[in-house]
């Protein structure tokens, strides 16, 4: 009787490569991770998917309008932020001159999406964040050959700082207007008509000479 020995399984031996649908999982994985966004066209919403996302969605913010409005008002408002947040990013690259394929509130599924030009906008069903999608943002990021002088590597530096904290900037401009429009709408000078001294003055102080 002869016996034959799977090479593959002797020491020393390269590992096998791995499963093709393996491979695309990982790479897809990476590239999303890297360009902050996914990097390839995915198919439409399906409507199952959608409605139910929708009504997760719907019935969440329902609960915390009944169980408690002040957090309800919270969520919406850190929602408001985050949609801000990414606008900056959205509008200073554009400005930029960089390419946007896809600006998305949420994550996972789609629940709705449509096109204008080149920039898909939609809703996933997960409202943990948002993102949008710059291409060329690190050079691990694949681009088609005609993008890449519209990526955000190929940009100036002076560009490239300002879209990265655009975001950041977008936060301080709302929270100045924020302040800004409390203190014009409900504060108010009020004359009280007297004037409080409310530390002693210090010995040969001018405030002391004064009789104060």
């Amino acid at each position: 009787m002869t016996t034959t020995r799977d090479d593959s399984t002797a020491p020393g031996a390269p590992l096998p490569p791995p499963h093709p649908s393996e491979h695309s999982l990982y790479t897809k994985f990476r590239s999303e991770m890297v360009a902050g966004g996914a990097v390839e066209s995915s198919p439409p919403p399906e409507p199952k998917t959608a409605l139910l996302g929708g009504l997760i969605v719907l019935a969440l913010m329902v609960w915390l309008g009944v169980t408690n409005p002040w957090m309800l008002l919270f969520v919406v408002g850190i929602l408001i932020s985050i949609f801000l947040h990414e606008l900056g990013h959205f509008t200073t690259a554009r400005w930029a001159g960089m390419k946007v394929t896809q600006f998305f509130m949420g994550f996972g599924p789609k629940m709705w999406s449509t096109h204008r030009g080149e920039v898909e906008y939609g809703v996933r069903v997960i409202p943990a964040g948002a993102f949008v999608r710059i291409v060329g943002m690190s050079s691990a990021d694949e681009v088609e050959p005609q993008d890449e002088a519209r990526t955000y590597r190929q940009q100036p530096y002076r560009w490239r700082l300002l879209v990265i904290t655009a975001g950041s900037i977008m936060h301080m401009i709302v929270a100045y207007l924020i302040l800004f429009g409390v203190f014009a709408v409900s504060g108010h000078l009020e004359e009280s008509g007297e004037v409080r001294i409310t530390t002693a003055p210090a010995v040969d102080s001018p405030a002391e000479a004064a009789g104060v």
